[in-house]
């Protein structure tokens, strides 16, 4: 008889052990993809990056080291790495604010960019990761909204269970109130 999958994840553990590896990997090498990407598509229309655009790729790039930082926390739970997993909980629970403030500054100079310059490309890249930005924050500290690889989540989400809590929120969360009472 075939041992029940995680309730994480709908994987057997080493199937999860190898989906985690690879999507910290993942989300690490988009650090710089992303902004790279964006880059690109402005050099190849003739523009250089401003501001704005560079404010929000840098946004969304603080996004994805905190959540490579989430999906290699969570390997080291599985791989029973405490040590690892306490130090990468408490980097991402104070990323959380300075996150957030990034986050405010990127969507008010792409505001900026679209009442100086109207609808150009630097405010689409700025408002694009931007948004891409503020998406990572609510899936990684909020509400899981990334629910397409899990068969137990999409079967949540289909019955309209609504979203389920994030992860890395629950950890960070968890390790506050620790790190209250050890006061």
């Amino acid at each position: 008889m075939k041992p029940a999958p995680s309730e994480l994840a709908g994987r057997d553990r080493a199937e999860l052990r190898l989906h985690l590896a690879s999507y910290w990997k993942m989300e690490a090498g988009n650090v710089v993809a992303m902004p790279a990407m964006g880059c690109a598509m402005l050099w190849s229309a003739g523009l250089t990056p401003d501001t704005a655009a560079i404010a929000g790729m840098a946004a969304c790039s603080l996004l994805l080291v905190i959540g490579a930082a989430a999906w290699r926390m969570a390997l080291a739970v599985l791989d029973g790495d405490t040590g690892l997993a306490e130090r990468l909980t408490a980097a991402c629970a104070r990323a959380q604010l300075p996150s957030l403030a990034v986050l405010v500054a990127a969507a008010a100079l792409a505001a900026l960019s679209l009442r100086n310059q109207g609808w150009q490309p630097n405010f689409f890249a700025a408002a694009g990761f931007t948004m891409l930005g503020w998406l990572e924050y609510v899936n990684y500290y909020h509400f899981q909204l990334q629910n397409f690889d899990s068969n137990i989540d999409l079967k949540r989400l289909k019955a309209g269970r609504g979203l389920r809590r994030a992860h890395l929120g629950r950890a960070v969360r968890a390790w506050r109130v620790t790190r209250r009472r050890k006061g």
